[in-house]
């Protein structure tokens, strides 16, 4: 930080110009000062153009589904996978959204954006509704493989 000597009682002129320059003018002495910008927080998250909060849900949700091939979660878990693309995410807003995208969750009819991608299994744990399940995920079962799938019973 610059320290610039200023006597009082004074009166002058304060400048404000372009490219974050600071004319001060007393007495007929002019001063200028030029502040430096500093650059955006890292902490601060930019998504894509088109991509929002509840995007970064699904996609984390989904990952967790390749990685686990279980569809049981909790917000730990998809909120970790979610950093590793977008390092400066914010755990409340990650978790609002994710209340937002719950229908049977309690808090669900304080949000508008009423999404319907997940569904409450316990208290902080959720999985990835059937219509959002990757394609790779899905099981196709062929009707002849039926049998193969009742309890023989005899």
């Amino acid at each position: 930080m610059k320290e610039i000597p200023f006597s009082v009682p004074v009166s002058g002129i304060i400048r404000l110009g372009d490219n974050n320059t600071i004319t001060i003018i007393v007495n007929r002495t002019s001063t200028n000062v030029q502040l430096e910008m500093g650059t955006e927080s890292p902490e601060r998250t930019v998504f894509e153009p088109g991509t929002n909060m509840f995007d970064i849900l699904l996609e984390s949700a989904r990952e967790f589904l390749r990685r686990k091939t279980y569809n049981r979660f909790t917000v730990g878990q998809l909120f970790a996978i979610a950093r590793e693309s977008y390092p400066g995410l914010n755990k409340r807003s990650f978790m609002a959204r994710l209340t937002g995208a719950t229908p049977n969750h309690p808090s669900y009819k304080h949000h508008v954006s009423h999404r319907d991608y997940f569904s409450r299994i316990a208290p902080g744990i959720f999985s990835l509704e059937n219509q959002y399940l990757p394609k790779s995920s899905l099981i196709d079962v062929d009707s002849s493989d039926l049998g193969s799938l009742r309890p023989n019973i005899r």
